[in-house]
């Protein structure tokens, strides 16, 4: 007991002595029209869409291209893969298209159905080549694709039987090889990169946004900062007050009221 006292001493005292990182305002600020989404690139652009059009933005100014795509139905998801690439899913067509960097399609659009999925709800990019994360609400399933090869790597069925309770993710994200199911009810499934079950996050939150090894809940005018590796050690820091937060590397986008600014988190 005394060196259990000991250490959790020792940490505490380490912690106070690290220099917790510091929000810079980018001074890019942007208007969301009611009813579009957005999501930054790979070159730090921030495309915005809605049903079937496409336009892209930076450094807080407006428009700086636009595209209007009809032949790939309705856009559920963009999934950014690097500067000259970009998916599109249809969630309506049950379809995804890869997208050169004038947003027009390249090659004909992937049929899911293809690799007998049903109804895909959700995709998440790998950071592994030509990978893509699928969900199959058909007898709730994920699969790995290969968008390039077109087949399937990997499947699981049935994860709702695997977890012990309705799987309904409203987001996939991976990080750091690991795959991360955000479920409705605010629980957080951990996957490894073939799918295996590891485990859950001992918390609830509403969005899944990563820095290095820790998770970033928005809380009021706070950032909470909580520890993958060590549910122990968590920290926060003071941000500006928003309804919803979303983190893209060292890049914080805070959101209220159709308003976006952009921040920079940076080690002091």
């Amino acid at each position: 007991m005394l060196q259990l006292k000991i250490f959790l001493l020792f940490l505490t005292s380490a912690l106070c002595g690290v220099s917790q990182p510091k929000l810079i305002d980018l001074n890019e600020n942007y208007t969301i029209k009611e009813g579009m989404t957005w999501i930054p690139d790979a070159t730090g652009n921030l495309l915005f869409y809605e049903t079937n059009n496409l336009y892209k933005a930076r450094n807080g100014q407006l428009p700086t291209f636009t595209q209007s795509i009809r032949a790939t139905g309705e856009i559920t998801q963009l999934l950014p893969i690097n500067a000259f690439k970009t998916l599109l899913f249809s969630a309506d067509q049950q379809q995804l298209c890869i997208l050169d960097n004038t947003f027009s399609p390249n090659g004909n659009c992937i049929d899911l159905e293809d690799f007998e999925i049903q109804n895909a709800k959700l995709c998440a990019v790998s950071a592994r080549p030509n990978l893509i994360y699928i969900f199959d609400e058909f007898n709730s399933t994920l699969l790995i694709i290969d968008f390039i090869e077109k087949k399937v790597v990997q499947s699981v069925l049935n994860i709702s039987a695997l977890i012990g309770e309705e799987l309904n993710p409203i987001q996939l994200k991976e990080h750091k090889n690991e795959l991360f199911a955000l479920n409705t009810d605010g629980s957080v499934i951990v996957f490894d990169m073939f799918l295996n079950l590891k485990g859950q996050l001992n918390t609830t939150i509403d969005a899944l946004n990563f820095w290095n090894d820790y998770i970033v809940e928005l809380r009021g005018n706070e950032l909470q900062f909580s520890s993958l590796k060590n549910s122990e050690i968590s920290y926060v820091i003071k941000c500006e007050e928003a309804s919803t937060l979303s983190v893209h590397g060292n890049s914080f986008y805070f959101s209220k009221n159709g308003a976006l600014a952009t921040y920079e988190l940076k080690s002091q």
